[in-house]
């Protein structure tokens, strides 16, 4: 599996804030994956952002220098190469594909065994798909990995037992507010603030959704029998909100201090709450601190779900171990199918081998057969029956000892099988074994 490689930096290693600046923009991810296609020298890339992960798979037709391609990247991110080391984990090889099924069933997660991340890493595949590079190698990879979350979720987290990220915000946001009079409202249409809306649409509150696009935002509103806004409306007269979600991409604060200000002045008596799930943030920490206004951040969303992190992965012990199974299982396949062009070569020769025998043999035998047709035949039927059982061993050897291991046996092979060494094979035969 030397052929994959992953480079990646999370709220680990970079911290929140960071990340923000990390993160690819959407509307150009197509172009900069085939930039960062070109610049590590990757046959493939898929890229994975998340609130809390900026993660490159990559792929090479023989093995890829990770720590080649995690300079490159740095690089590409604008990171000073001091920080790229310390920023930027690297895996290659198994490692980088164990790093991958760990993340598809969110066992890497700030909140471990949550969903939301198979559904993140199964769109960085259809947008590598979509970009060109995404080949039959990461092709089988993200398949093999998204198969496995799927096991991990069916057979050892059930939903009663975790707790997804969207969830724990909702939780901890209704703590802070009126529970009598909720009026609410989500910032931007992402992935995160649907979930969000979706759960408080759950509980009977009326969700108010402002977005850029009217169209965007109409259409998720009437999904949830809520009300559309505009986000310059919204910024003008924002209005009195118990609680306000926002997930808006961009580089720059999407609530300015005018819209905070004018918030405060009609805030309800117990101010209104700012759930900023933006990376990097919508709103400014130092601009939110106006009477009335409470800001929390996805820095604290995520420290709050760490909380406890080694104990719940432990409770999940069995999730590892039906990622350790997909793993096996996906060793020994990849083997095979890395040794089968050389399996195939050996069956070829085998079949040449065969027909340059006939070619060699003495003209009464050959007058003795029917035609050249019927010889060719019978040698083709002789060398793939010589070959069925080394075949089948081969396949063995490729799973228990991999691909490298077939390539030194056929060496051996190709060798005896030569010219020369048939030669001086029937010479041997000739003079009754005497060189």
């Amino acid at each position: 599996m030397n052929r994959f490689a992953l480079v990646g930096a999370s709220y680990k290693t970079a911290g929140v804030e960071l990340l923000g600046r990390l993160g690819l923009p959407t509307e150009r991810l197509a172009e900069r994956l085939l930039e960062f296609a070109k610049q590590t020298g990757a046959r493939e890339i898929a890229y994975i952002g998340t609130c809390n992960r900026v993660e490159f798979v990559l792929a090479g037709d023989d093995a890829v220098s990770v720590q080649t391609c995690r300079q490159k990247i740095g690089e590409l991110l604008n990171t000073p190469e001091r920080d790229v080391s310390r920023i930027f984990r690297a895996w290659e090889g198994e490692g980088a594909v164990e790093h991958l099924f760990l993340v598809a069933a969110g066992l890497d997660s700030a909140q471990p065994g949550e969903r939301e991340i198979y559904a993140q890493v199964r769109r960085a595949w259809g947008t590598a798909k979509a970009a060109g590079t995404c080949g039959p190698l990461l092709d089988y990879l993200f398949g093999e990995a998204l198969r496995s979350a799927q096991d991990v979720h069916r057979q050892a987290i059930r939903p009663a037992n975790t707790e997804s990220l969207a969830g724990l915000v909702i939780k901890r946001a209704l703590a802070h507010i009126d529970k009598t009079d909720k009026n609410i409202a989500i910032v931007g249409v992402s992935p995160m603030t649907r979930r969000c809306a979706i759960l408080l649409r759950e509980q009977g509150v009326h969700i108010n959704v402002v977005n850029r696009t009217f169209k965007t935002a109409q259409s998720f509103a009437h999904e949830i029998a809520g009300t559309p806004w505009m986000l310059d409306d919204f910024k003008k007269n924002p209005g009195k909100y118990n609680l306000v979600i926002t997930a808006v991409r961009g580089a720059e604060p999407v609530l300015d201090r005018d819209t905070l200000e004018a918030m405060a002045l009609a805030s309800p008596a117990g101010g209104t709450l700012i759930v900023d799930l933006g990376v990097p943030p919508n709103v400014d920490p130092m601009e939110a601190e106006i009477d009335g206004i409470v800001r929390i951040g996805m820095d604290y969303i995520i420290a709050d779900a760490t909380e406890g992190r080694t104990l719940k992965l432990a409770e999940m012990a069995d999730a590892r171990l039906i990622v350790d199974e997909h793993l096996d299982r996906l060793r020994r396949d990849y083997a095979i199918r890395e040794a089968a062009p050389m399996i195939q070569r050996l069956a070829e020769l085998y079949q040449t081998v065969a027909a340059e025998s006939l070619q060699r043999l003495p003209n009464s035998t050959r007058t003795a057969l029917k035609s050249d047709d019927h010889l060719q035949t019978w040698a083709s039927g002789l060398a793939k029956r010589m070959a069925h059982v080394p075949l089948k061993g081969l396949r063995s050897l490729a799973a228990e000892s991999g691909p490298a291991a077939v390539q030194a046996y056929l060496r051996g092979v190709e060798s005896a099988l030569s010219n020369d060494g048939e030669d001086k094979m029937l010479r041997r035969t000739e003079t009754g074994g005497k060189s």
